[in-house]
């Protein structure tokens, strides 16, 4: 199989020092794209640029920097080429600077503004920014597999499990991924990361507590989808 995996964390800039970022490693994605490798599989990697990298010297790694750069990079490998899946774990900015407001005058954020000085207050405006999710299904059937599934994720922080069934059903909403993991940040450690792989139905595929379950699990999934 051909699998296109994303990880670790967007840079937003505020200026051209300033980022507004989180705390994503990228290490599940490394770690995924090492296995299917191990595998056999032809994957593409692409990751931020200070992610954990993948160490399979077959994983063909992309890097990006901001949000947009990584919807470019998914965009021109999907459409390029047909993939039979994609691993969404990338944790994707929310919200990106639009304006920053100092001294009284207001500006355009963006990496293009130069180094702002630090004698005022600064307030920074955001804005919603795009939601990749939504369009991992279009381009994957430019790129000539209309079937290709899509493997989103959802990171939720201290919820309970009503506040991840709603966080699962609105990603399912509007992404139309085929499955979602779920996870929750306050549940991972060094050694545990519990996970449920969710299909669109709202039923449970698979559930684990670290990263080799959670591959395993997404390729005996990717394997039966191949065979219907």
């Amino acid at each position: 199989m051909r699998i296109l995996i994303t990880g670790g964390g967007c840079r937003e800039y505020i200026d051209s020092v300033r980022v507004v970022t989180n705390s994503s490693t990228g290490r599940t994605s490394a770690e995924l794209a090492d296995f299917f490798a191990e595998k056999g599989h032809e994957v593409t990697l692409i990751t931020a640029e200070s992610a954990i990298k993948a160490k399979h010297a077959t994983v063909k790694v992309i890097v990006f920097g901001t949000g947009a750069e990584l919807s470019h990079a998914i965009e021109n490998e999907l459409c390029a080429k047909p993939y039979n899946a994609v691993i969404h774990a990338a944790a994707v900015s929310d919200y990106v600077p639009a304006q920053i407001i100092i001294g009284g005058q207001t500006f355009k954020a963006g990496k293009e503004v130069s180094k702002l000085h630090s004698e005022n207050d600064l307030t920074v405006v955001f804005k919603p920014a795009p939601k990749i999710a939504d369009s991992l299904h279009e381009w994957a059937k430019k790129g000539g597999n209309p079937n290709a599934k899509i493997i989103c994720f959802k990171l939720t922080n201290n919820a309970d499990q009503n506040e991840k069934n709603r966080a699962v059903t609105k990603l399912f909403s509007h992404s139309n991924s085929d499955y979602i993991v779920a996870n929750d940040l306050s549940e991972i450690t060094k050694d545990l990361h519990p996970f449920k792989i969710i299909d669109s139905k709202g039923q449970i595929f698979a559930s684990g507590q670290n990263n080799e379950s959670m591959a395993n699990a997404l390729l005996f999934l990717l394997e039966l989808e191949s065979e219907k």
